[in-house]
């Protein structure tokens, strides 16, 4: 490469690197919001979707009255650490945290240096050591919990597969949200009879064979909120409808993506609950008066073509709560 073309790339890749640590370091008048998550997937994103449309709602607009950033770490918490350090430079208003682990990595930072930390779409802030207790929140931090009890969950599953014995369970074990989860699911599914027959999923990329590791071995599968499998969700549907296996989550957009069914939260409802805290926290408000939530409306959605191509109906145990969907 000629010698003037080099220090022509050079002076570009210089100049890209100033003007993309310019944007995030240029002091703004406005209050910041800032918001990450671990991973990019549906769910997530529409949480965070109704949190920018709850803001908008009572007054706090990007731009105009607040200054709202995002990343995501794209399932690495060597990036999601990054992404903290970053943040917390910034000296936000508020920082929000999507997912249990985004939160688990920003809480020691964001209590260091006094920054209110939001959570939301967090199975179990306890388990997570995020709060003491659902009323414990005068250390700076509170949010929204995304727990849902197994047994509404297995009522639904064991509604579709009644001969339902082994249930194969997908989930990252180093997601401290599917784990404590896990635990809550297995007790009941004793009580029950059902076995779990776990597959860990530690990355995206294993969602397909560890998917088939399970074939042949169990009745039905099921994921929790776990972010790994949710992100992989097309792929691990993909799978199980291939062969006729049923498939059950714990998201809309999981049924979307091709699974059977799903007892879901409004995840958009969910987000502007999320607003509430955050605007209520710009306003001057401390986190004290923010109890932890999880009384979000919840709701069956049924995939119609899985349905079909698995030749099974809706149960009609199962009452008139039910969405129907076309999904993929």
């Amino acid at each position: 490469m000629p010698l003037l073309i080099r220090y022509g790339v050079v002076l570009a890749a210089l100049i890209f690197i100033i003007f993309n640590l310019s944007s995030f370091t240029t002091s703004s008048p406005l209050p910041t919001v800032a918001i990450t998550q671990i991973i990019s997937h549906r769910t997530l994103d529409t949480v965070r979707e109704g949190l920018i449309q709850g803001l908008e709602a009572q007054g706090y607009i990007d731009g105009k009255t607040v200054r709202i950033i995002y990343d995501n770490a794209n399932g690495n918490p060597a990036i999601a650490a990054q992404i903290t350090k970053k943040f917390i430079s910034l000296k936000p208003a508020v920082i929000v945290g999507l997912s249990t682990t985004s939160a688990q990595l920003l809480i020691k930072s964001a209590q260091e240096s006094k920054v209110p930390l939001v959570f939301s779409a967090v199975t179990d802030p306890i388990a997570a050591k995020l709060v003491t207790a659902y009323t414990q929140t005068d250390q700076g931090v509170t949010g929204i919990s995304d727990y849902m009890p197994p047994d509404p969950q297995l009522d639904l599953i064991v509604a579709f597969v009644p001969h339902l014995r082994r249930l194969g369970v997908l989930y990252n074990p180093s997601e401290a949200n599917s784990v404590a989860f896990l635990k809550r699911l297995e007790e009941e599914a004793i009580k029950r009879g059902i076995v779990l027959v776990r597959g860990t999923v530690n990355s995206t990329a294993e969602a397909a064979e560890v998917t088939k590791s399970l074939i042949g071995k169990v009745d039905a599968l099921f994921f929790p909120n776990d972010n790994t499998t949710m992100a992989a969700a097309v792929t691990v549907a993909h799978v199980a409808v291939q062969n006729q296996i049923p498939l059950f989550a714990n998201d809309a957009e999981s049924v979307k993506d091709g699974a059977l069914a799903a007892m879901a939260y409004d995840r958009i409802a969910m987000g502007k609950k999320t607003a509430a805290i955050v605007a209520g926290l710009l306003s001057g408000q401390p986190t004290a008066i923010f109890p932890v939530s999880h009384d979000i409306a919840s709701e069956i959605i049924v995939n119609q073509g899985t349905l079909k191509h698995l030749n099974l109906a809706v149960p009609t145990t199962l009452g008139k709560n039910i969405r129907v969907i076309s999904g993929k």
